[in-house]
């Protein structure tokens, strides 16, 4: 992922057919040790590469960097995440671990140099996010206000409802693309694509920072401009922007058949605002001025309240406040009477 990861071992770009000789020995070498494995798509017509990224699902019983030891014999291993870079051959090497459920969703993410990054960036401008994981949204406490906290609710992890949904050919996507314009074009075919949205200036500093050092996205602004769409942008509102946004997150919610999920994630965040306004920390902090006992009179208030946590949590919100507020008080009373006598 990148090609800079080894920095104890000189490693080097392969010229295409020596790249795909390597793939394919790498590849045989791991039959029979991990039963699930894929590289991402590439582009047939790139010449050099310079890294070989591996996808698997690396079974419990696995220790990877043993079995990379073992069948690599690798000079430096690098470790970050769920990400183990090695040499092999004079080339890096990235084997990527993800979760079986989220395996093919994976592979397509990556695939092309960066469809996801692209994909991803049109799904944040419409109130959607894409990665790895899938398709998901997050649910705000206060919609359209990212300030509020969420919850992540999956949309879907299957990669040709995402896409049908998203308006991309799928059988495109699996026949493949003989070079970038097709990709490039395939992109803007999409649903909601709009090219405001690789506009630099709609772009934060840190994502600008971060587009500026993806190769894929530096060329696929320069396609948007050979087509003269990046001049031809027209900046929405952000009342159009939001009715946009919630538009599409209705329809997602219908399409993935997730309206009650919806729901019961925002009741959930609702709940959680609920609990800490009527019950917090401030209500022990007059008790003998040690902060750092507020955490102990709360529990210990609890467990006078209720035998667990959900029952404790049930009638917090159903209690009125001065009630709760009454009950404090008597253990507070209780508690002085006790350390007095």
């Amino acid at each position: 992922m990148g090609g800079n990861a080894l920095k104890n071992v000189v490693t080097r770009r392969y010229a295409r057919d020596e790249y795909y000789l390597l793939k394919e020995r790498l590849l045989n070498k791991l039959e029979g040790h991990i039963d699930k494995y894929d590289v991402p798509k590439e582009f047939p017509c790139k010449e050099s590469f310079g890294d070989l990224d591996v996808l698997m699902v690396c079974p419990l019983s696995i220790n990877i960097e043993h079995l990379i030891e073992d069948l690599f014999h690798p000079a430096e291993i690098y470790h970050n995440g769920d990400v183990y870079s090695f040499d092999f051959e004079q080339f890096q090497i990235d084997f990527i671990l993800v979760e079986k459920n989220i395996f093919e969703n994976a592979i397509v993410y990556l695939s092309y140099s960066d469809l996801g990054g692209l994909i991803g960036n049109i799904c944040h401008k419409i109130g959607l996010k894409y990665g790895i994981q899938g398709l998901w949204m997050n649910v705000h406490t206060k919609e359209f206000d990212p300030t509020t906290t969420s919850t992540k609710l999956i949309l879907s992890t299957n990669v040709k409802d995402i896409f049908d949904f998203l308006g991309y050919n799928y059988e495109q996507y699996i026949k493949g693309f003989d070079n970038e314009n097709e990709f490039f074009q395939w992109i803007i075919d999409g649903k909601y694509f709009c090219s405001i949205y690789f506009d630099d200036n709609q772009l934060n500093h840190a994502h600008r920072q971060r587009t500026s050092k993806r190769p894929i996205y530096i060329k696929f602004r320069e396609y948007l401009n050979i087509k003269d769409l990046l001049n031809n942008s027209i900046n929405e509102s952000t009342e159009d922007q939001n009715e946009l946004i919630r538009i599409v997150r209705e329809k997602a919610l219908i399409y993935f058949n997730k309206q009650q999920d919806y729901d019961k994630g925002l009741n959930q965040r609702q709940e959680k605002r609920l609990f800490k306004d009527k019950y917090n920390g401030r209500f022990f902090s007059d008790i003998d001025g040690k902060n750092h006992m507020i955490r102990v009179h709360m529990e210990n208030f609890q467990r006078r309240i209720a035998k667990t946590d959900e029952e404790f949590h049930q009638w917090v919100l159903n209690t009125d406040n001065d009630i709760i507020q009454s009950e404090i008080d008597k253990y507070k009373y209780e508690l002085k009477q006790n350390q007095s006598s």
